[in-house]
């Protein structure tokens, strides 16, 4: 009986062990995507690296980038450009020339601001990171408290917003959203999404989505009971003595102009509140990058965490992980390095803010054209490490 009672419990405890893997299995299983990419070690993360942004480079490796982007221009007639490169220990080297408005001879300088599009989720990201560790948001908060009326809100993570694995339809997917007459307001966009169902049930696969950064600004609108423009002045702006970077739907003045070749594009180039409607000159991004890698703005775990999930994007090598890019040159020219950051555009905009692991490099680029940005960030940095 003794001996029968052991062989009992052995295969209940088998059962048992069985059943929760199966469990375990079925979790990990939920998603149903291409398979992501490997956290990285949290030793590619800058913790406490030191970028000198008062200490221009005077040596010849300024004269080799200035050059290429007068070679830039010649070669493409390209509109206008901002760029940044922090590089450790040697200083900052940066450039602000073309034109505002070709049409108008209106000519880039350095209190000239652009566009930055999806580079401006890194910045939505950060400051939900931020209500996180402040207690005031969790990761597993469901969208049902604030949004009840979307589909499977009470599923739906802000973790899931975050990462876009949530299904939410990207308002900037339907037709009508580029129509002049638009409601381009919050609650217009929304609207649109809301309109048309969820592409999967959350979690199961990974769809970029607009909406999902939208509802992230306002998310924190309420949180905070600020303008999602008040709260990037406060937590980002401010706080890092950041000049030019702010979140708006305000054309300023010294704003450079999307551009096809010698024409101005007649639209608002910006994205949506939350997902791309930060402007700014190259040295405040690259300024706020280097912040929040070196640990300045997160507990460094934190910004660790953001590349904890990576899930393949549109193109080979590319991973998103929460509101933050990973670029895996392993994938995309067998080559050994990573870029960590984010990427964006428009159709006559293309921007990247940058950190390269190999060399702690960070580079900032917009480009109020459209010109492949990644090319040129590649180019520059070949030229840093020559």
């Amino acid at each position: 009986m003794k001996k029968l009672n052991l062989i009992l419990g052995f295969l209940i405890g088998l059962l048992i062990f069985s059943c929760s893997s199966d469990s375990t299995l079925l979790a990990q299983g939920k998603y149903k995507g291409a398979p992501k990419h490997k956290k990285p070690s949290i030793e590619v993360i800058p913790y406490l690296t030191e970028y000198t942004i008062d200490q221009g480079l005077v040596n010849n490796l300024k004269s080799k980038l200035d050059q290429h982007i007068d070679d830039l221009f010649e070669q493409h007639n390209i509109a206008g450009i901002t760029a940044t490169i922090l590089i450790p220990e040697k200083g900052i080297w940066q450039t602000n020339k073309g034109f505002i408005s070709k049409p108008d001879n209106i000519v880039v300088d350095s209190s000239s601001v652009f566009y930055w599009a999806s580079v401006g989720k890194l910045v939505t990201s950060t400051i939900v990171h931020q209500l996180i560790v402040e207690d005031k948001l969790s990761l597993e908060d469901k969208l049902y408290k604030w949004f009840p009326d979307i589909q499977y809100a009470k599923k739906i993570t802000i973790q899931q917003l975050l990462n876009h694995t949530n299904g939410i339809y990207s308002f900037n997917s339907d037709p009508n959203f580029h129509y002049s007459d638009k409601d381009d307001s919050p609650i217009g966009l929304l609207e649109i999404s809301k309109a048309k169902e969820n592409l999967f049930k959350p979690g199961e696969y990974w769809s970029y989505t607009n909406t999902g950064y939208l509802l992230l600004a306002l998310i924190t609108e309420k949180i905070e009971s600020k303008t999602f423009e008040q709260v990037v002045k406060e937590r980002i702006s401010d706080s890092l003595h950041l000049k030019t970077l702010e979140a708006s739907k305000e054309i300023p003045s010294n704003l450079a102009l999307a551009h096809n070749k010698d024409t101005i594009i007649p639209k608002d180039s910006s994205g949506p509140l939350g997902a791309g409607n930060v402007i700014s000159n190259s040295k405040d991004i690259a300024v706020f990058l280097s912040a929040l890698l070196s640990g300045k703005i997160l507990p460094i775990e934190m910004v660790h965490d953001m590349l904890k999930n990576l899930y393949p994007m549109f193109n080979k090598g590319q991973y998103y992980g929460n509101g933050i890019m990973l670029y895996d040159f392993k994938e995309i020219n067998s080559t050994d390095n990573m870029w960590i950051g984010h990427s964006g555009g428009t159709e006559n905009y293309k921007t990247i803010a940058l950190f390269d692991i190999k060399t702690k490099v960070i580079i900032a680029i917009s480009i109020n054209e459209n010109i492949p940005v990644e090319a040129v960030a590649l180019r520059l940095m070949e030229l840093v490490n020559e």
